[in-house]
């Protein structure tokens, strides 16, 4: 008999394929719950209170520049100058002649920025508040001031809005389906890492391959998984009895214990062979009921799986194994 070697087995792909495959639906209903955990949770994270939402607008505005003695048009109006340009009286004087008297120069001025993106003859601005209405109402007086700074500053011949929208509220950009489609993946990855590192720890006894990991003595059969595998392993058990003599099954399952009268039934046999319980058995625990059997001078004749899914039988081996002749 060989050494103990269960540790150093490989894996086999195929019982981990088929074991992946019969479980495929815990990975989808994973995925499935990681899904609307991360729709939820973006949903939750995004739905706050009306004091805490923003409001944005955002308008596209043209600079027509005048022409100064040089033939050069003004160029010192940039990304900086403007958005300091906005709080000037210049400026936020005209906005808020346009507004309520309940607006503050503080609130127009915070609520302002204007920055030049590329080109400088377009200006950006935008409007943040959290507050529709006060948005809308600053956005349209902004405009109308910009518009007639325009008319009046000698550095333009125009200034005009060219793109305006409605304010949106910030938080209303939801991503849900990303946040879904992360959540699945996620959910899934973890599920299928946690299954896989399961079913390489898994050293249950399923398949003849696994006996192979603990011992080599003759593989039987698969007694009570289906009429043609029932029929293999009693005709090898036949066999072994025919050239062996008196052959007694010892039944095994995990945690099994043998009593003194046993263990002496089995040294008066002139084989045994170990019938390993499908999925009830680990492969260490048969490792050590198997150095038992050596310690006591037991003779092991072979090695079978009771009780195995037929179903599984038939998809590792094919469904040949299934059917008797």
């Amino acid at each position: 008999m060989n050494a103990i070697k269960y540790a150093d087995a490989g894996m086999d792909m195929k019982k981990l394929a088929l074991c992946f495959a019969g479980k495929i639906w815990l990975a989808l209903a994973a995925a499935a719950a990681g899904a609307l955990l991360g729709g939820g949770l973006y949903t939750a994270a995004h739905t706050v209170p009306e004091s805490g939402r923003e409001y944005k607008a955002v308008a596209k505005i043209y600079l027509d520049f005048a022409v100064d003695e040089t033939g050069e048009v003004y160029q010192k109006y940039n990304g900086y100058t403007w958005n300091d340009l906005m709080a000037t009286d210049l400026i936020m004087d005209r906005t808020l002649s346009h507004l309520p008297e309940d607006y503050t120069r503080e609130e127009v001025a915070e609520a302002t920025t204007a920055e030049i993106l590329s080109d400088l003859r377009l200006l950006t601005v935008t409007i943040t508040t959290h507050d529709r209405e006060r948005c809308d109402a600053v956005f349209a007086a902004t405009k109308q001031a910009l518009v007639e700074y325009g008319e009046h500053a000698k550095e333009f011949t125009r200034i005009q809005v060219i793109q305006s929208d409605e304010a949106q509220l910030v938080t209303a950009d939801v991503r849900t389906g990303r946040a879904v489609c992360v959540g699945a993946v996620i959910a899934l990855l973890c599920t299928l890492l946690v299954m896989l590192l399961y079913y390489v720890l898994d050293d249950r006894i399923m398949v003849a391959g696994d006996l192979r990991q603990v011992t080599d003595a003759p593989f039987v059969g698969y007694p009570g998984a289906g009429e043609r595998l029932n029929r293999d392993y009693e005709e090898a058990l036949a066999y072994i009895g025919n050239r062996q003599g008196r052959i007694a099954a010892l039944p095994v399952e995990q945690g099994t214990v043998l009593s003194e009268q046993k263990w002496r039934e089995l040294q008066e046999a002139d084989g045994i062979v170990i019938v390993a319980e499908y999925r009830k058995v680990h492969a260490a625990f048969l490792a050590y009921v198997i150095e038992q059997m050596h310690t006591r001078d037991c003779r092991i004749a072979g090695v079978a799986i009771g009780n195995a899914d037929e179903k599984f039988m038939r998809r590792y081996y094919g469904k040949a194994v299934g059917r008797a002749e």
